[in-house]
């Protein structure tokens, strides 16, 4: 006898869900290579950098979301066996660095609305080969910055539910650690930029009649205001896929979570993945261009 319906529906759900956003990230990367090639301007290289940080994210999500199904068929009799995952520890920080990855990179997308706007003045800044070091720091510093944990503490542990393995909520402090560093500090520098960025647009409207500022820096502005609505639509995303899984860590200090814990958690970041990418793709410049084409 396998799972019931409703954990197949979950895994089932999840497949789904990854498998759309790392073909839409391929897409995206395939189109601009080919469209771009070498000549990125700023905004597709950051773009492309989420792009490819979302590609490495979905395909693990998706190795993940396979495993969990291979675990429901195999139940037998409502018993859950411990089954064969050669990928089990390469997935596991490959998890944790993709998410890192993919959360930063929205923060060099923040980052660079913010000094396009506020720091107009600093044009070095804005130049390709300085966004591109900026990027090999923050692949560095997500890389080094899970990896190393990981592979000191010897933390993970193999969840049957799941069919994989990672940290138990409840195991130590390490569990807090991966909340704060993969999820709440980049959420925290995005709302950070934009919120700086959105009181300075508030301040040049102010001073536009006034002729303090110059035309170029209204243009900017004004273009950033209007990304603005969709990135908080983003952002709200982003924040409802980690709460579930938040919920349960600070549930874990006074009690057992449920055994489905990771199973929740997971669902509901495949399915905001799957939105936040195919919201990014619609909206990108690029493919707006090249559909004007």
């Amino acid at each position: 006898m396998a799972a019931n319906w409703l954990e197949f529906v979950g895994s089932i759900s999840m497949l789904i869900s990854t498998a759309i956003a790392l073909v839409v990230s391929f897409i995206y990367l395939i189109v601009i290579t080919l469209s771009q090639g070498r000549n990125l301007s700023v905004s597709s290289l950051l773009a492309s950098n989420t792009f490819l940080s979302s590609l490495i994210y979905s395909s693990v999500h998706f190795t993940i979301a396979i495993s969990v199904l291979r675990s429901d068929i195999a139940v037998i009799d409502g018993v859950r066996n411990q089954l064969y995952n050669p990928f089990c520890m390469s997935s596991a920080f490959v998890f944790y660095s993709g998410c890192a990855l993919l959360y930063y990179s929205y923060v060099m997308e923040a980052m660079q609305r913010f000094t396009r706007v506020v720091l107009y003045d600093y044009q070095w800044l804005h130049k390709r080969r300085v966004q591109f070091l900026f990027i090999i720091f923050q692949w560095l510093f997500c890389i080094l910055g899970t990896f190393i944990p990981l592979s000191i503490t010897n933390q993970l542990q193999y969840d049957i539910y799941m069919n994989m393995c990672i940290i138990p909520i409840r195991s130590s402090g390490w569990t807090m650690y991966y909340a704060i560093y993969c999820y709440t500090i980049p959420l925290v520098l995005i709302a950070y930029f934009y919120h700086h960025l959105i009181q300075y647009i508030i301040s040049v409207r102010r001073r536009v009649s006034a002729c303090l500022i110059s035309g170029s820096i209204i243009v900017a502005a004004q273009r950033q205001l209007a990304l603005i609505q969709r990135v908080i639509a983003l952002v709200s995303i982003l924040i409802a896929s980690g709460l579930p899984y938040c919920a349960f860590i600070f549930m874990g200090f006074w009690m057992d979570p449920p055994v489905y814990q990771f199973r929740i958690s997971f669902l509901c970041i495949d399915i905001a993945l799957a939105s936040v990418v195919c919201t990014m793709f619609c909206y990108s410049r690029d493919i707006k261009r090249l559909r004007r084409v």
